[in-house]
């Protein structure tokens, strides 16, 4: 009898597949960029219409989108509304299946374990450690949050003491990045009729920006804790 990961899989572009789990999908190397959106395009489809295995399909396009990761620009807001999730859920997951290959995912773990690690952590050594951690005390999704929560709670008080003139570029870093927020407001009439190669072109010229904004989106789920003081290092 075949798996629902099976049934989903077969209705996939075969050519663009290399293997697939219920943590997520290695796509065929070197992947022409029409089959690479072919095969986005089918699981956003599955993931809006399928009842269940909602999952396994936000890793796949995870996955997807982080093999992508030169032509998805652009793409996360079309591909959440097709898929029918926010465009913050699959920021997250790309960010995840970027930091975690599909390799080093425990099969005995879910794929919200594998989110509350690779969003709290950025260094393979690291999440190792805390998958590792999960499996072997058979932690729930909850108690491996708690845990990460109170490390890192532990780190920043531990780091509390070294802020200097890093702390102070930080708030002039700040300070320019509003001064930029409010320019862009005053020319909202103009970027919002730009054509989708315009806004394509646009976010390629701010790369930069757009992987300092999904930094911070990741740095700012590490906590749940309201800080104190704006710290930005």
């Amino acid at each position: 009898m075949r798996t629902e990961v099976q049934d989903l899989v077969a209705t996939l572009p075969h050519a663009g597949l290399a293997r697939a789990s219920r943590l997520g999908l290695e796509l065929a190397p070197q992947l022409e960029v029409e089959a690479w959106r072919e095969v986005v395009t089918q699981i956003a489809r599955l993931t809006r219409t399928t009842t269940g295995a909602r999952q396994t399909l936000t890793a796949w396009l995870g996955d997807a989108l982080a093999y992508g990761e030169v032509h998805y620009r652009g793409r996360i807001v079309t591909c959440a509304h097709e898929a029918g999730l926010e465009a913050g859920t699959l920021r997250n997951a790309k960010m995840v299946c970027s930091r975690i290959p599909l390799s080093c995912r425990h099969d005995t773990l879910s794929w919200t374990h594998h989110c509350e690690v690779g969003l709290a952590f950025a260094e393979p050594d690291a999440i190792r450690h805390w998958l590792t951690l999960a499996e072997r005390e058979k932690l729930t999704t909850a108690e491996l949050r708690r845990h990460i929560r109170s490390h890192l709670a532990g780190s920043m008080r531990a780091s509390a003491f070294e802020q200097s003139s890093v702390s102070r570029d930080g708030f002039r870093l700040m300070r320019d990045l509003k001064a930029a927020e409010r320019r862009l407001t005053s020319y909202r009439r103009a970027w919002l009729h730009w054509s989708p190669s315009a806004a394509q072109l646009a976010l390629q010229e701010l790369r930069s920006l757009t992987d300092f904004v999904d930094e911070l989106r990741a740095r700012a789920l590490q906590t749940s804790a309201r800080p104190t003081d704006l710290e930005l290092n």
